[in-house]
Protein backbone atom coordinates (compact mmCIF):
# COMPACT_ATOMS: atom_id res chain seq x y z
CA UNK A 1 0.00 0.00 0.00
CA UNK A 2 1.13 3.54 -0.65
CA UNK A 3 1.74 6.13 2.04
CA UNK A 4 -1.28 8.05 0.70
CA UNK A 5 -3.50 4.97 1.10
CA UNK A 6 -2.21 4.49 4.67
CA UNK A 7 -2.98 8.15 5.45
CA UNK A 8 -6.50 7.63 4.10
CA UNK A 9 -6.95 4.69 6.52
CA UNK A 10 -5.89 6.89 9.47
CA UNK A 11 -8.22 9.66 8.32
CA UNK A 12 -11.16 7.20 8.20
CA UNK A 13 -10.27 5.70 11.57
CA UNK A 14 -10.32 9.13 13.22
CA UNK A 15 -13.18 10.81 11.37
CA UNK A 16 -15.57 7.91 10.80
CA UNK A 17 -14.83 5.44 13.59
CA UNK A 18 -13.81 7.68 16.50
CA UNK A 19 -15.55 10.99 15.76
CA UNK A 20 -18.45 9.41 13.87
CA UNK A 21 -19.00 6.44 16.19
CA UNK A 22 -18.81 3.80 13.44
CA UNK A 23 -16.91 1.19 15.46
CA UNK A 24 -17.60 -1.52 12.86
CA UNK A 25 -14.84 0.11 10.80
CA UNK A 26 -12.28 -1.00 13.40
CA UNK A 27 -12.44 -4.57 12.06
CA UNK A 28 -11.89 -3.29 8.52
CA UNK A 29 -9.06 -0.84 9.24
CA UNK A 30 -7.12 -2.69 11.97
CA UNK A 31 -5.46 -6.02 11.22
CA UNK A 32 -6.68 -9.13 13.10
CA UNK A 33 -3.31 -9.22 14.91
CA UNK A 34 -3.48 -5.52 15.90
CA UNK A 35 -2.04 -4.76 19.33
CA UNK A 36 -1.37 -1.58 21.25
CA UNK A 37 2.18 -1.98 22.59
CA UNK A 38 1.45 0.07 25.73
CA UNK A 39 -1.87 -1.39 26.88
CA UNK A 40 -1.74 -4.75 25.11
CA UNK A 41 -5.17 -3.91 23.72
CA UNK A 42 -6.65 -5.58 20.65
CA UNK A 43 -9.38 -4.61 18.17
CA UNK A 44 -12.15 -5.34 20.70
CA UNK A 45 -10.54 -3.02 23.22
CA UNK A 46 -10.27 -0.27 20.58
CA UNK A 47 -13.99 -0.57 19.84
CA UNK A 48 -14.76 -0.49 23.57
CA UNK A 49 -12.55 2.57 24.02
CA UNK A 50 -14.21 4.42 21.12
CA UNK A 51 -17.68 3.58 22.52
CA UNK A 52 -16.60 4.59 26.02
CA UNK A 53 -15.20 7.89 24.76
CA UNK A 54 -18.50 8.73 23.03
CA UNK A 55 -20.45 7.90 26.20
CA UNK A 56 -18.14 9.87 28.51
CA UNK A 57 -17.44 12.77 26.14
CA UNK A 58 -20.34 12.96 23.67
CA UNK A 59 -19.06 16.20 22.13
CA UNK A 60 -15.54 14.79 21.69
CA UNK A 61 -13.97 15.92 18.40
CA UNK A 62 -10.55 15.14 17.02
CA UNK A 63 -9.31 17.53 14.37
CA UNK A 64 -6.43 16.22 12.28
CA UNK A 65 -3.80 18.90 11.79
CA UNK A 66 -1.18 16.89 9.89
CA UNK A 67 -0.63 13.37 8.61
CA UNK A 68 2.98 12.46 7.85
CA UNK A 69 3.81 9.10 6.27
CA UNK A 70 6.96 7.22 5.42
CA UNK A 71 7.32 3.55 4.59
CA UNK A 72 4.92 1.54 6.75
CA UNK A 73 4.26 4.35 9.26
CA UNK A 74 1.87 7.29 9.59
CA UNK A 75 1.98 9.92 12.31
CA UNK A 76 -1.12 12.00 12.96
CA UNK A 77 -0.90 15.34 14.76
CA UNK A 78 -4.27 16.34 16.18
CA UNK A 79 -6.22 18.47 18.62
CA UNK A 80 -8.94 16.82 20.69
CA UNK A 81 -11.63 18.88 22.40
CA UNK A 82 -14.68 17.96 24.44
CA UNK A 83 -16.51 18.03 27.75
CA UNK A 84 -16.42 15.15 30.25
CA UNK A 85 -20.15 14.69 30.94
CA UNK A 86 -20.41 10.90 31.30
CA UNK A 87 -18.80 8.18 33.39
CA UNK A 88 -15.31 7.21 32.24
CA UNK A 89 -13.34 4.23 33.53
CA UNK A 90 -15.65 4.05 36.54
CA UNK A 91 -15.10 7.72 37.38
CA UNK A 92 -17.98 10.17 37.69
CA UNK A 93 -18.23 12.99 35.15
CA UNK A 94 -16.12 16.02 36.04
CA UNK A 95 -17.91 18.46 33.73
CA UNK A 96 -14.47 19.66 32.63
CA UNK A 97 -14.02 21.03 29.14
CA UNK A 98 -10.64 20.20 27.66
CA UNK A 99 -8.40 20.73 24.69
CA UNK A 100 -5.34 18.54 24.27
CA UNK A 101 -2.88 18.19 21.44
CA UNK A 102 -1.44 14.86 20.50
CA UNK A 103 0.41 12.55 18.18
CA UNK A 104 -0.46 9.00 17.24
CA UNK A 105 2.02 6.68 15.58
CA UNK A 106 0.44 4.02 13.35
CA UNK A 107 2.32 1.08 11.79
CA UNK A 108 0.83 -0.72 8.78
CA UNK A 109 1.08 -4.14 7.19
CA UNK A 110 -0.84 -4.77 3.96
CA UNK A 111 -2.89 -1.58 4.29
CA UNK A 112 -4.15 -2.23 7.83
CA UNK A 113 -3.00 -0.86 11.19
CA UNK A 114 -1.08 -3.46 13.21
CA UNK A 115 -0.08 -1.17 16.07
CA UNK A 116 -0.52 2.39 17.27
CA UNK A 117 0.61 4.52 20.14
CA UNK A 118 -0.99 7.79 21.33
CA UNK A 119 0.64 10.70 23.17
CA UNK A 120 -1.30 13.78 24.31
CA UNK A 121 -0.20 16.97 25.97
CA UNK A 122 -1.38 17.65 28.52
CA UNK A 123 -2.30 14.04 29.30
CA UNK A 124 -6.08 13.69 28.84
CA UNK A 125 -6.66 11.46 31.86
CA UNK A 126 -4.62 13.76 34.12
CA UNK A 127 -6.53 16.75 32.75
CA UNK A 128 -9.82 15.07 33.71
CA UNK A 129 -8.43 13.84 37.05
CA UNK A 130 -8.81 10.14 36.15
CA UNK A 131 -6.29 7.62 37.45
CA UNK A 132 -5.33 5.08 34.80
CA UNK A 133 -4.91 1.47 35.90
CA UNK A 134 -1.40 0.07 35.48
CA UNK A 135 -0.97 -2.07 32.38
CA UNK A 136 -0.24 -5.71 33.11
CA UNK A 137 2.97 -6.95 31.54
Amino acid sequence: MSTEQNKAVVRRLITEALNGGNTALVDELLAPNYVNPVSGGDRASVKAMFTGMKAAIPDNRIEIENLVAEGDAVVARFTMVGTHTGSMMGESPTGKTFSVRGLTYYRFVDGRVVEDEVFTTPDLMQTLGIQMPQASR
